[in-house]
């Protein structure tokens, strides 16, 4: 294992891309759950929603999604790889390095929720750059998802409470995320220009960033458990 942060850093997230790879189902089935979650939308909308009832249902729809993606044991939780570990890198880079790996699956999920809903339930809501604009805001979103379940995700494994921890802990840690991602989505919506609501994704990206900072100074405590 390299001894320089940035190394470890980069190694540790290329190793996770190339173990989820591997094993081929993986990310397949987080796509196909978060697909059919928005065909069951469609079905429920019948084919024609409103803006409030498009806005709620993709932001639900990427919650679910964001559960769904960390909803699985890592292979670094298991007794002989983690002593091994624990000698070779440092424990904030590893968690910095997860937390990464989930943005960039999440911010894929983000997209591929983003363009099914068009598909599925039109864009006469999205008119000009609205539509670029509420995509960012899923972006943001799906970044700070990533972020905190992730560091819940470890917190329960070190526990061995497994996910039912995790979903315990992130339901209502979650909620001020959703709370400001409808109300942007709500804003974009119905016609207030970007720069009004901007404020917003400022906020996400600061809850975002204070959670990867809480996460590299305090994971190194759980992980010499």
């Amino acid at each position: 294992m390299p001894n320089n942060a940035w190394t470890q850093f980069r190694f540790l997230t290329t190793h996770a891309f190339r173990v989820e790879f591997r094993q081929k189902h993986g990310i397949a089935g987080l796509f196909l759950f978060a697909l059919a979650s928005v065909y069951a939308c469609y079905q429920v909308a019948g084919g024609r929603a409103s803006a409030e009832i498009w806005n709620a249902l993709a932001w639900v729809v990427l919650m679910f999604s964001a559960f769904n993606a960390v909803a699985k044991p890592w292979a670094e939780d298991s007794p002989e790889l983690r002593s091994y570990l624990k000698t070779t890198l440092r424990p904030g880079i590893w968690i910095l390095a997860r937390m990464a790996y989930y943005v960039l699956i999440m911010s894929l999920l983000a997209l591929l929720v983003f363009f099914a809903f068009a598909l599925f339930l039109g864009t006469e809501h999205l008119g000009g750059s609205r539509s670029w604009s509420f995509l960012l805001g899923l972006e943001f979103t799906a970044v700070a998802f990533a972020s905190l379940l992730t560091l819940l995700s470890a917190i329960s494994s070190r526990a061995g409470a497994g996910f039912s921890l995790t979903a315990v802990l992130g339901l209502p840690l979650i909620i001020p995320i959703i709370l400001i991602s409808t109300r942007y989505g709500s804003e974009i919506l119905s016609g207030v220009i970007f720069g009004d609501t901007a404020h917003h994704l400022l906020f996400l990206a600061g809850l975002t960033g204070g959670i990867a900072t809480l996460g590299y100074i305090l994971f190194p405590y759980l992980w010499r458990d």
